[in-house]
Order: structure tokens, then sequence, then C-alpha cells
């Protein structure tokens, strides 16, 4: 009877004391990170057989409770991830997103005051202070593009840093786990039970992982703990470890990417990676800092590319016609990088030219020879375009022009074309002097005083340097006509019998200009056609002009008039006019008629209205012809012009070198208007206008990110309320328990002090 109650006594204090021993464990630990609340759990011992029933033996410890939920773990480590990623992206994109849009250090101020400074070299462009501004402001510009371009690529390479810290970083904790994994085998094994405060540590170890990328866990029934990142590849396998390794980017070995270590091998993982800090860094570098700096560099080259072309087009105060006012990028900013792998010998030079600026994307792209076939795919929303010139030929896409220049490119081989990343950085001015700014344009024109129409011809330009030619240039408004000759038309054909001095004339206005008997020969062309109309201008007043290469005849009024011109074909019998010509006699007229002998006359007449126009340089040579349609564009020998309104026969209008426009300001207006137009991202934006929408894509995807990372952290503050109020230590309960436990030891002491006091008086009886 004293045994069992001292034994069960004795359980009691034993228990008693476990559950105080662990109560203060768990007080001890309650600012410990990660630490999971631990419980004593108690079970009664066996009961002891009697002859009347089973009397109880007291209490045992069945284990020391974990109190963990693996959901809400698994919750905090979720969200946990998707903070740090969204919490480092809007980190990193609110850099960007300051820098842009700062009244000071962003680009629109300068912008804004260098086309200021071009609208005042064009408000007096004889001014040489103003000139000066002009300059001064263009290599602000310069600079500010520089500095713009430099610290997004000092936020670069801090990307780069980053990675390789967040590399040692992720390989460290994954080496502490995998040990970890080791001593919590070890001690299950040898334990007798679950090591709790290293399954804790272990936790820890895997959420500070979390923190940098996206990771799963797998749990063995060994009790250690596979950890893969978020796509798959295994961190942490049983034991070992699989390091993690910072490698050179495929294309670019200033970018740096993440390599997954796999026996002899290295996988490129960085797309895969996601979560973290380390996945919002990689999502920052594709999604906000590519995308900037490639808006960037295409606002300068299209600046670039657009002033430059407006530039050349005008004449300085020299009366030089205008060079690059910015360094060319057109031709030197995209930039092709062949893949490391590439097999094709001699290295492929590939070359890739902005040549249509309004078809020019910010995007990159990829070229690959698949086959006998090349395809290139546009990077920003993955559109193939098969190419089907190159590289045999030139091959242009979205305004950029292909060709290769040298080399070969094998089956297999691919490139990346940056067209646009270099933009910011080879921004520069290319002249000096302020005499040397083209405001003036190089032509002028003006209209004949005899005109009668009324028509207007605008100022003129040049549009293309290359082929311009600085002669003096009349555009004579005239009509076309369908005459025609080639020594075959115009040829008598008479019935020999009743007539035989048959003639064709050609009457105009009345005059008879030209005359043919039946023994002379055919016209040989249109010129003869010409010479022979021009011969009686005076009397006439009609002239003739042939477009040898166009192959047509047209007439105008000389002097202008709003007349019409006549024109009448006959054929008539010289020796007996009065005698009726056979029915057979024939000829087919210069001017489309034809006549016989029983119609041998016809008529034609030009309203006064002109429906053509003819260009004369100073040689007397014709540049072009072609319809009028009033308030088109007549261009040639790259000088374009344009008439509008109504326009009479013979009207014409002069075009002429501008000799000594100092005050001319009319291509210093066309520079300045540059401003506003849409000559961006296939006519739809101005210069500001993209610039603004820089700023708005990148400030939207920042205040974006700002939300969705106070969100997350807030789903991440309720997993770890819900987590803690699970696993976490209530000093308020373990005082409690604290008291309960206390009271139940000293009860089972007051149960072994009673059991020894009843042994002692059988001792005491027995021994009397």
């Amino acid at each position: 009877m004293a045994e069992g109650i001292l034994g069960t006594g004795v359980s009691g204090l034993l228990a008693s004391q476990r559950a105080l021993s662990t109560a203060s464990n768990n007080i001890a630990n309650v600012n410990t990170e990660g630490y999971s609340r631990q419980r004593v759990n108690l079970v009664p011992n066996p009961p002891q057989a009697s002859g009347f029933g089973f009397i109880g033996s007291g209490v045992t410890i069945s284990g020391i409770e974990r109190i963990y939920d693996e959901s809400l773990t698994l919750q905090v480590r979720n969200s946990t991830s998707g903070y740090n990623q969204l919490n480092e992206f809007n980190a990193l994109a609110s850099q960007v997103d300051n820098l842009l849009a700062d009244s000071n250090a962003g680009l629109m101020p300068s912008l804004q005051s260098f086309f200021n400074a071009v609208q005042d070299v064009a408000n007096d462009p004889s001014s040489m202070p103003a000139r000066q501004v002009l300059l001064s402001e263009a290599s602000t510009l310069e600079d500010r593009f520089g500095y713009l371009d430099q610290r997004l690529n000092d936020i670069r390479n801090g990307i780069n840093t980053q990675i390789k810290n967040s590399v040692t970083d992720i390989n460290s904790l994954t080496s502490a786990i995998a040990d970890m994994n080791r001593q919590i085998s070890n001690a299950s094994t040898t334990g007798g039970g679950e090591p709790n405060d290293l399954l804790d540590r272990r936790d820890v170890l895997i959420e500070k992982l979390a923190e940098k990328l996206s990771v799963t866990t797998v749990t063995q029934q060994d009790g250690t703990v596979n950890v893969f990142t978020g796509s798959g590849q295994a961190l942490v396998s049983g034991l070992d470890a699989r390091p993690l390794t910072p490698i050179q980017n495929v294309y670019d070995p200033e970018k740096m990417d993440i390599g997954y270590v796999l026996g002899s091998n290295t996988l490129n993982i960085t797309d895969q990676l996601t979560g973290g800090s380390l996945g919002g860094a990689l999502d920052f570098r594709s999604r906000i800092l590519d995308s900037a700096q490639n808006a960037l560099g295409h606002l300068a080259v299209g600046l670039t590319e657009k002033f430059n072309a407006q530039h050349r087009a005008g004449m300085d105060l020299n009366g030089n016609l205008g060079g690059d006012f910015f360094k060319p990028l057109g031709s030197t900013a995209p930039e092709v990088l062949a893949h490391k792998n590439n097999s094709g010998l001699p290295t492929a030079q590939i070359d890739v030219a902005v040549t249509n600026v309004n078809a020019f994307t910010t995007s990159d792209y990829v070229l690959e020879r698949n086959g006998a076939g090349y395809t290139l795919t546009r990077l920003s929303d993955n559109t193939d375009f098969t190419l089907t010139s190159f590289p045999g030929g030139l091959e242009t896409v979205d305004g950029l022009t292909f060709s290769l220049a040298s080399g070969s490119i094998a089956d297999g081989d691919r490139f990346l074309v940056r067209p646009s990343r270099d933009g910011a950085a080879g921004f520069g001015l290319a002249i000096s002097n302020p005499a040397q700014i083209a405001a003036a344009v190089p032509v002028r024109t003006g209209s004949s005083l005899g005109n009668t129409g009324e028509s207007r011809i605008n100022s003129g330009s040049v549009v293309d340097t290359s082929i311009y030619d600085g002669d003096s240039y009349t555009i004579h408004m005239v009509g076309a006509t369908v005459a025609d000759a080639d020594g075959v038309i115009g040829t008598i054909n008479e019935n020999i019998g009743t007539n035989n001095a048959l003639e064709y004339q050609l009457v105009i206005n009345g005059t008879i200009v030209y005359s043919q008997n039946e023994a002379a020969a055919a016209l040989p062309d249109k010129t003869a056609l010409a010479a022979a109309i021009n011969d009686d201008v005076a009397i006439t007043g009609v002239r003739a002009y042939v477009d040898t290469a166009n192959d047509v005849l047209y007439l105008a009024n000389e002097p202008q008039t709003s007349l019409p011109i006549n024109v009448t074909e006959q054929l008539v019998d010289t020796n007996t006019p009065s005698l009726a010509l056979d029915a057979t006699d024939s000829i087919a007229g210069y001017f489309g008629s034809s006549l016989t002998g029983v119609s041998s006359t016809n008529s034609i007449t030009y309203n006064g209205a002109a429906d053509s126009y003819l260009v004369i340089d100073s040689s007397s040579n014709v540049e072009t012809s072609g319809g009028y349609v009033p308030g088109s564009s007549i261009t040639f020998n790259g000088i374009q012009a344009t008439i509008d309104g109504q326009a009479n026969l013979g009207d014409s209008f002069d075009v002429d070198p501008n000799s000594g426009g100092v005050s001319d300001n009319r291509n210093a207006l066309s520079l300045a208007n540059l401003q506003t137009q849409l000559t961006l991202n296939g006519n739809t934006t101005s210069f500001e206008g993209a610039y603004s929408q820089l700023v708005v894509d990148v400030g939207s995807k920042t205040h974006q990110a700002e939300i969705n990372s106070e969100a997350q952290l807030g789903l991440l503050n309720q997993a770890i309320d819900a987590r803690e109020a699970k696993s976490g230590v209530n000093l308020d309960e373990e005082a409690a328990d604290m008291i309960r436990f206390q009271q139940a030891y000293q009860a089972s002491a007051q149960v072994i002090a009673t059991a020894d006091t009843l042994f002692k008086t059988l001792i005491d009886a027995v021994g009397g």
C-alpha cells in the first residue's frame, strides 16, 4: 500500500517537475526568433490489477509536444517571400521614378529649355547670343542624357552586386539547412523523440531563405526537409546543399545572371527565379530598368535623327548647307551581341541601322538562324518576323535595317539586338560654332507677277541634302496633251486619183504653226513637234514643253492668260481647196485626231486651268513633271515645294538658291516645331510626350508596387499573428501553468511525505 502511494507520488512529482521545466523554457524563449511553444503530454501509468479491481499507478510523460501548424508556417513563408519581392521592387523602382521625375535632375526641364532656345533663334536668326545660348542648352541636354544614363548604369551595377551577395547568402543558408537536417536526423534516431528546438531553428533558416527567393519544402520520412526553388530546382536534398553561382549573361558579359550547379554543368535559371528580394531585383531589372534605359535611348536616337535631318535641310550663316547638329546615332546606337555558344566561323558581324525613326520601337530583339531560315523576335511582345532577304540582302523590321557585314551564321546561332540601350550614352553635340546653326532654308520661292490664277507657292524646303542641287528652277503650270510623234504618226495616206496635193495642218489659236505635205517625212519625235509649235509663240501665245523622261508634251499660255488653248488638226487639198477629199484619204494627227476625207478637221480645247506642272532648270532642262493636285507637294533634286489653289495655263513659280539669307528663320521654325510634332512611336507621340510616357510608366509601376507591398505586408502580419496565436509563447498562460504545475508538484510532494509517515508508523508498530 505504501509502495503504491509512494510510486504514485513520485510519478506525479517528476511529471510536475518536467512540466515546470517546460513552462520555464517557454518563458525563457518568449523572445527567441522562430521558437514554438512546447507542452508536456501526460498519460496515466498502466493500472495494477488486484482481486477487487485495478488500482492506478500514477502518471508518465508521453512526450514533449511542439505546438506547430505547418499550414500557418507555410503562409508565413509564402507571405515573407511575396513581401520581400514587392518591397525590393518598390525600393529599386522608386530610385528610377525619383530620378526621372525630378524637376531638376530629370530630362524634361533640359528638353524644354533646349527647344525654348531653338525658338529664340527662330525669333532672331541673326543674333549670335541667341545662337550661343542654343549651343549651351544643347550641351546641357547632352549632360542630362549622360547623367541619367550613368545613374541607370549605376543601379544596374548595383543589381549585379546584389545578385552576387544574394547568391552567397542563399548558399550559406542552404548549407546551414542541410547541416540542420543532419542534426535533426541524428537526434531523431538517438533521442527517441522530435528535437523541437532544432526543428524551430531549421524553420527559421528556411524563412530567411524565403526572404531571398520563393521556396517550397518537402519533408522526408527521416525528418529531413528537401528545399526547392519556386520553379523546382533542388537547393537542399537531404543532407546535401546544391549551390547557386553568379554567372555572366550568355549575350552580355557585363550582365550578371544566376546559375544552378548540376554536376559539371551550370544551368542559367535567372528567368525561373521568383519571390524574395532576389526575385524583386530581377523583376525590377527586366520590367523597369531595361525598359527605362531603352526608352531613354530611344528618345535620344529619335531626337538626334529628326533634329539632324531638319538641320541638314537648312543653311547656316556662312551660306553652307546645315550639317549634323547632334552626333549621329542611328547607325551606331544599335548594339548586336552574339550568344557565347555561337559556332559560326568566322564570327558573324551584323550591322543594324535605324533607317525609320517613326517605326523605331524601344524593344530588344533576338535574331536566330533555324535551319536555312532566319527569325527575328521582338522581345517586348514575343512577335516573330521571318527574314526573307537577310543575310543575302537588306531586311527592314520596325525601322531597323539588318545586314550581314562579314562572317557566317551557323544553324542555331543567336544574336541579341539592343537598338536603343546605348542611345543616351552616345548623345552629344556635333557643332561648336554658333554660325553653323542652320536657321535658314537654302531655297526661296516666288510667283511670277504675270500669273492669272489664284494659286500660291509655299516657301519651299530641302528634304534630301544628298541629292540637293542649288540651281534656279521654274515651275510651269501647264496642260498635259496626248500629242505624239515618232516618224510614223503624221504620215498622209492618199487614194491616188482626184487629189494629189494633200497637206496636214496644225492650227493653234487660229494660226497654222505646222504644215506637212504628203511628200514630207513625218516628225521624228515630240521635241520636233514642240519646236514647230514654239516657232510661232509670238503669234499664238502658246508654248510647248516636252518632258522626254515621261514622254509627255505640255502646252502653256505665254504670256500668262486665263484663256483656253484651241488646237485644230486638218487635212486639206492645197491645189483645189474647194474640191472634196476622197473618203479613203487619211492621216493620224499629232494631237490624236483621226482625219479622213469624210472627217478632215478636228478641234481640241484646253481650258485655261492647268492640270499639270513642269520643272525646268536654268539650262532649260526638264527636271520633272506630273499632274497638278492643289496642295500636293512637288519634289525634285532634293527640293520640295507646295502649290495650292487654282493655277492657269502659263502660270509659273521660281525656286532659287537663298543667297544672303542671314535673317531667314524658316528652318529654325521647322526645328522649333519638332518639339510638338508627333515623330516617335509610329507618329503617335512627341519627344516630350515620349519622355512623359516613360515617367508615367515607371511611376505607375512604382505606385502599384508600393500598394502591393503594403497589402502583402498586411497579409504577412496576419500570417505571423495567426502563427503566434498558435505557436507563440503567452506569458500569462505560462504563468498560470507555472502556478498549476507548482501546486501539483507540492501536492505530489505531500503524497510522498504521507507515504513516508505511513511507512514509519508501520515500522514503529512492527518494531514495538
